[in-house]
């Protein structure tokens, strides 16, 4: 089917998905493994059926999308809404930057951690395709295109991997109390144990490594090197939050989860699930299946997904 004409002719109700850098494929098998039609689709976006289902490999998830020729009239729609609009870029097109010379634009910022005031305005956002306008007046995330590049802090933390914490606590608003401790399971080097001694009166942390020099001499750090996975919950009765970016199977930090559900009182979970090729669904099933969690797959993730928990009645 012409999928392109209806398009041209707004014919056609639909969505648009934004895929994760270099994980089109992964979004494609998502999709078909979901049964949802895929209408068109580029390196940089999907159009698809219209969908209620959580879409984990999608950058940005776009609902209530429109296709438009870029002309005068499509200008004064836009302008009329009077909101910001965010262009996120796919291809060079002359029709476009006119249009886009003309319309107030959400100018492309660093996040500066700790975020003071959520990004909460209300906002357009639109791409293109090919001699055509693609807009939403209700794109899924708070960030324009899930774009989330913090201002990094390039001195103290031994790697890169705590701008996934950032991330999670700028999007997932995590409510931890003044006397939460936290343990922490493949931490070295520490990345992870810095952001979260910022937070909890205490951080167990756990690796066969040892933290960085600078990470192992906060004070509210406690380090222990060994098997994370024959650590027992009857030692850390202190302990309410439970985090992991250990490099492990799905299957194995899914066993572990249900362990820790089982035999603590811990209710609330940060964990990274790692692959090693295809995404496994039925993990991932699995893990949706434990009352109030979800999983996200973070801008800061490589070819794994973050699964979160927290307790609701906290």
């Amino acid at each position: 089917m012409d999928y392109y004409h209806q398009l041209k002719k707004s014919q056609l109700n639909f969505h648009t998905i934004i895929p994760f850098l270099k994980f089109d494929q992964e979004l494609e098998k998502e999709l078909l493994a979901k049964k949802i039609k895929v209408y068109l689709k580029t390196e940089k976006l999907f159009i698809i059926e219209p969908t209620d289902q959580q879409v984990i490999w999608a950058q940005d998830h776009w609902r209530d999308c429109h296709s438009a020729i870029p002309d005068k009239e499509l200008q004064l729609k836009l302008k009329a809404l009077n909101i910001f609009g965010y262009h996120y870029k796919t291809e060079k097109n002359k029709a476009v930057e006119s249009l886009l010379g003309r319309l107030k634009q959400i100018p492309e910022k660093r996040i500066k951690f700790p975020v003071a005031k959520p990004f909460n305005f209300k906002y357009y956002i639109w791409t293109t395709y090919q001699d055509l306008v693609i807009y939403s007046l209700n794109p899924e995330k708070t960030y324009p295109a899930g774009w989330h590049e913090f201002e990094e802090d390039k001195e103290f933390p031994p790697n890169r991997a705590y701008l996934k914490l950032w991330e999670v606590f700028t999007t997932q608003q995590l409510k931890i109390k003044q006397d939460d401790c936290a343990l922490e399971i493949g931490a070295a080097p520490g990345g992870w144990s810095w952001v979260l001694s910022q937070y909890f009166k205490k951080v167990y942390t756990f690796d066969r490594a040892d933290l960085a020099p600078q990470v192992k001499k906060i004070k509210n750090i406690t380090h222990v090197q060994g098997d994370a996975f024959k650590i027992s919950p009857d030692d850390f009765k202190d302990v309410t939050w439970f985090f992991s970016d250990l490099i492990c199977t799905p299957e194995k930090i899914h066993e572990t989860i249900e362990f820790w559900l089982a035999h603590s009182r811990v209710r609330n979970f940060v964990c990274t699930i790692k692959f090693k090729g295809d995404t496994p669904f039925e993990v991932i099933d699995k893990l949706l299946k434990i009352p109030d969690s979800k999983i996200v797959r973070l801008y800061h993730n490589k070819n794994e997904v973050t699964w979160v928990k927290v307790t609701t009645d906290r």
